[in-house]
């Protein structure tokens, strides 16, 4: 009787596996439920050894070194730059070059995420000047230099966050609690788009970020002090229509990123409250009627600002300001949120993190250090630090990668 039962279980487990691997990728099938704590309930991260973004890290690939770029706003309120910086072999930073934005920074943080945004292609770069009220673009060299190519007025003051989706613009403007839209002509101009100003939820809204949903029909916004996250959608034309605004499931809504390219991946700053930081994973992003899949996921850290999602869109990185740590999440197949480690160790200030294009190296900034720590990521979601750029502009913001 024994041996029966232990063959019945062997066939019902077996059955189950059999199930699990005909299941698409919108089930949660092969894995255990979501859940924010409980080791229990942890879902298999190596996605029975399919996950993309952990194959990236093995042995066979592990010879792949850098070649790529990481760049940098300086912000600065006398002339806002670029910075470039080289990826050694080891995934560590050399600066190897600053080119003038053609206009000036605040000085100071912009409480933003997406000062930089660099086209699909990676031949094109754009920042925003938050001093002169102006978005520039530029040529992105073989050699990972820039040349300046346009640099025009956002019509709005206090622009904190560019995106763009072909040859289509947005920024928008904090101080003004609008966004404007701009046609990327051949040799990187930027001309206004009639029309395109639309006004965010109300005045002193905190913008924080602007992004295009993957598909290029709608914007999203969010703004830290209305707790909104504000839809504008994008005709074939380019051009924004009235915005709607959804209240965000987490308080004090900041930076965000997308995954799988149906998710966006937003983190709720609770206004920098002590252990009340969470992270949202929202789903409908491409129809432009959204709703958070499993809620706020908290992490126990203050002040979650910014989001970086790797290629394959299985783990985001979430920086902690308040904390000065690094919290990471898995994302199941349906967009839900689990929380893997909420503390891996950052410099002074986290603000600004990004995924290289590599997908193997992840960089953050230190706004109170100002320094930019490198990291290797590893198994499971975890980083491995690697080395610390010190010396960096006091007000730098914004970050990217090209490789």
């Amino acid at each position: 009787m024994k041996n029966l039962k232990m063959m019945l279980t062997a066939l019902i487990l077996f059955s189950a596996v059999i199930f699990s691997s005909c299941s698409n990728e919108d089930s949660n099938s092969l894995l255990l439920s979501p859940n924010s704590t409980g080791s229990s309930n942890a879902p298999d991260l190596s996605e029975e050894g399919k996950n993309p973004d952990e194959l990236d890290l093995s042995e066979e690939n592990d010879h792949r070194n850098p070649r790529g770029y990481i760049y940098l706003q300086s912000n600065d309120a006398t002339q806002n730059s670029i910075l470039v910086f080289k990826q050694n072999l080891n995934g560590s930073l050399i600066l190897q070059s600053t080119i003038s934005s053609g206009g000036i920074g605040s000085g100071g943080g912009l409480g933003n995420q997406g000062a930089i945004a660099t086209s699909k292609n990676e031949k094109w770069l754009f920042a925003v000047n938050a001093g002169s009220n102006s978005v520039s673009s530029f040529r992105i060299t073989n050699s990972g230099n820039l040349n300046l190519a346009s640099t025009i007025s956002t019509s709005g003051i206090r622009p904190v966050s560019v995106t763009l989706h072909n040859r289509i613009l947005y920024v928008v403007n904090a101080g003004s609690d609008d966004i404007s839209g701009f046609r990327i002509g051949n040799g990187g101009t930027l001309t206004a788009i009639n029309g395109s100003i639309q006004s965010l939820s109300s005045s002193g809204s905190g913008a924080a970020q602007i992004s295009f949903s993957p598909n290029g029909r709608y914007l999203y916004v969010t703004e830290k002090g209305t707790n909104n996250i504000s839809i504008f959608p994008v005709n074939n034309q380019g051009v924004a229509g009235a915005g709607t605004s959804t209240p965000s499931t987490g308080q004090t809504p900041f930076g965000f990123d997308i995954a799988r390219d149906r998710y966006m991946i937003v983190t709720n700053a609770a206004g920098g409250a002590a252990g009340q930081s969470s992270a949202t994973s929202y789903n409908g992003i491409n129809s432009g009627n959204i709703s958070a899949v499993n809620g706020a996921v908290g992490n126990n850290q203050a002040a979650a600002c910014w989001a970086a999602v790797t290629k394959y869109g299985r783990f985001v990185y979430v920086t902690n300001t308040a904390s000065n740590n690094i919290s990471s999440y898995y994302i199941f197949p349906n967009g839900a949120l689990f929380l893997i480690n909420p503390d891996i160790t950052a410099g002074n200030g986290p603000t600004e993190i990004i995924v290289a294009d590599d997908n193997i190296f992840v960089y953050a900034l230190n706004s109170a250090s100002h320094t930019i720590t490198s990291y290797r990521r590893s198994l499971l979601g975890n980083l491995v630090e690697i080395s610390t750029t010190s010396g960096l502009p006091n007000a730098a913001t914004g970050i990217a990668s090209v490789k």
